[in-house]
């Protein structure tokens, strides 16, 4: 693998993963009603769905930093990855309010994850040359994530595809996953 091709990857892994949990930050915050109506719960509760994936990553994402210096990067980022994107599926599939909290507590540690590593990866593992640029490509996608969110999750509402706020994740958290595999092999 050319050393371009694997700035490239890194790049991909580290934006998305940035992009992914940014964006479930925020998507969920306008579906609250709706989904007091869905479970026949109190907002309260229906809350606990944003809390329970904030408080999740903020817990974790220290401990995965270390984890990540120990272990490796790219093994953590791609744990990470297979967390946010199994849990994004179990969220949507969720039909009590107490799965979607338990599957969004999941998705936050995931979350964690990706955040703990993103910057990391660009900083070790991207050459000098390509460096600034990946750098700035993160920072583009750590924007995004809050500003999509919730426009993401008022169009999907309004076409009455609530699980698509979680499951819009898959594809994505999929191929990241295949380019961190890849990488797996290739990168000490």
């Amino acid at each position: 693998m050319t050393k371009r091709l694997q700035d490239f990857f890194i790049t991909v892994i580290a934006g998305m993963g940035m992009l992914l949990s940014t964006l479930d930050t925020g998507i969920i915050n306008v579906a609250l009603s709706f989904l007091r109506g869905q479970f026949q719960t109190t907002t309260n509760i229906a809350s606990f769905t944003i809390t329970g994936y904030t408080l999740a990553l903020a817990i974790s994402i220290l401990p995965l930093g270390v984890l990540s210096d120990k272990f490796g990067k790219l093994k953590i980022s791609y744990l990470g990855l297979v967390l946010f994107g199994l849990s994004s599926l179990f969220c949507g599939f969720a039909n009590s309010i107490g799965w979607l909290i338990t599957g969004r507590i999941i998705q936050g540690m995931g979350a964690a994850a990706l955040q703990a590593t993103s910057a990391a990866l660009i900083t070790t593992l991207v050459s000098e040359d390509r460096k600034n640029s990946a750098i700035s490509i993160l920072g583009v996608m750590i924007g995004l994530g809050p500003v999509l969110g919730p426009s993401l999750g008022g169009i999907l509402l309004s076409l009455n595809l609530w699980r698509f706020i979680f499951w819009i994740n898959v594809p994505f958290a999929l191929i990241v996953i295949i380019c961190n595999h890849y990488l797996l092999a290739k990168v000490s």
